[in-house]
């Protein structure tokens, strides 16, 4: 009985987490939320040999994780509900990106009442006519919700708008110095409990690569990483074998269809399996499980000349999958490459051990689909 209702309070806590982050679903991580606290509690009865009851454990599992779908599905979906925008400022920007969501600008302060069952939406940082202040005033005192456009555009899109350096919920823009302590000790772990599972699988897609393309079966390649180190990131060999050059810009792009790209490498990327010899790096600390990409030499550079604070993504570890690794997939065109800086930039400010375990869950689904490949 303790044990399940440990199991029930971590998922529940679990679960409110999961629920911040922009493009969860109502019910798509309440069973999701179970797995790691069910498997923790699995590894203490087998460590403490203590008596148990499976009916009474699995019943209280059970109840718990029905009760939770049951309060999801009465609870107010907060992506279903209605934008009341307040015109000026950003307001309209935000109108055009959040095409799938319902919203309708309110033609003066006298309308505001009808947001009661919605939520109501300003640029709080810009000049609003007195009319308005005093109008959104008064809606606060009657408990209608008013947001920032700044933070509605982040808590859906999962994106923040590159104007500035934007900091953490602490005001501070270096993300949680004891988080990174907690993460590296799981990258650590992570990575060594990876590389002792995938140790066979690794050396049969090494022989396969030998067997089908001449050439040597790991690639490595100059990346930029961690407060702007270069570092040598360890990949399964995907194209055909060729001299490396890291600073030649449009060798380091990959195109759709890439000819360059062997059979067998093909699918290593469109299952992300090229990936796995990153572990190395992972437990050298040049990576991290969890980050943004690290990119060429070459093309972080220019990325650099090009995009502003292209460059603040470094102040964590590139990682092996991350945020806009799962959201956009893999991308070189400057255009793309701005809204991927987006995802990173949100990744950066927001990141904690709720992120990751989403950003790992996603990443599975993504392996499977074998979506964003190139």
């Amino acid at each position: 009985m303790i044990g399940a209702l440990a199991v029930n309070i971590a998922a529940v806590l679990t679960y409110r987490e999961f629920r911040k982050i922009p493009g969860t679903k109502r019910f798509a991580f309440v069973l999701t939320s179970y797995g790691l606290p069910v498997l923790v509690l699995a590894g203490v009865l087998l460590v403490s040999r203590v008596l148990y009851s499976n009916y009474v454990l699995w019943t209280g599992l059970g109840f718990g994780a029905f009760f939770m779908l049951l309060i999801s599905l009465f609870q107010r979906p907060g992506a279903g509900r209605i934008l009341f925008l307040v015109p000026g400022g950003r307001t309209r920007e935000l109108a055009d990106e959040l095409v799938h969501e319902s919203t309708q600008f309110l033609q003066s302060p006298d309308q505001l009442a009808i947001a009661e069952h919605g939520a109501v939406v300003a640029d709080l940082h810009q000049e609003l006519s007195p009319e308005w202040e005093r109008g959104i005033a008064n809606a606060v005192i009657h408990g209608i919700a008013v947001y920032n456009v700044k933070q509605v555009r982040e808590s859906i899109t999962g994106k923040i708008q590159i104007e500035r350096l934007s900091e953490n919920s602490f005001g501070a823009l270096v993300p949680s110095h004891s988080y990174f302590i907690i993460k590296r000790l799981t990258d650590v772990v992570g990575s060594l409990l990876a590389l002792a599972v995938f140790v066979i699988p690794m050396a049969l897609i090494a022989i396969a690569i030998r067997l089908t393309s001449p050439g040597p079966a790991f690639f490595r390649h100059r990346r930029v990483g961690y407060r702007g180190r270069q570092f040598e990131a360890y990949k399964f060999r995907t194209m055909v074998s060729r001299e490396n050059d890291d600073h030649d810009l449009e060798s380091q792009k990959t195109a759709n269809n890439d000819p360059r790209i062997t059979p067998v490498g093909s699918f290593l990327r469109r299952t992300r399996l090229d990936e796995l010899p990153q572990l190395i790096n992972v437990l050298l600390g040049e990576m991290s499980l969890i980050g943004p990409r690290p990119e060429a030499l070459a093309l972080s550079k220019w990325y650099q000349e090009h995009l502003d604070f292209y460059e603040y993504r470094h102040v964590v570890r590139p990682g092996i999958t991350g945020w806009a690794q799962v959201n956009q997939g893999h991308v070189t065109e400057l255009e793309d490459v701005y809204v991927k800086l987006q995802y990173d930039f949100y990744y950066i400010k927001n990141i904690s051990a709720w992120l990751d375990l989403l950003i790992a869950l996603r990443t599975i689904a993504v392996m499977v689909h074998f979506r964003g490949a190139r």
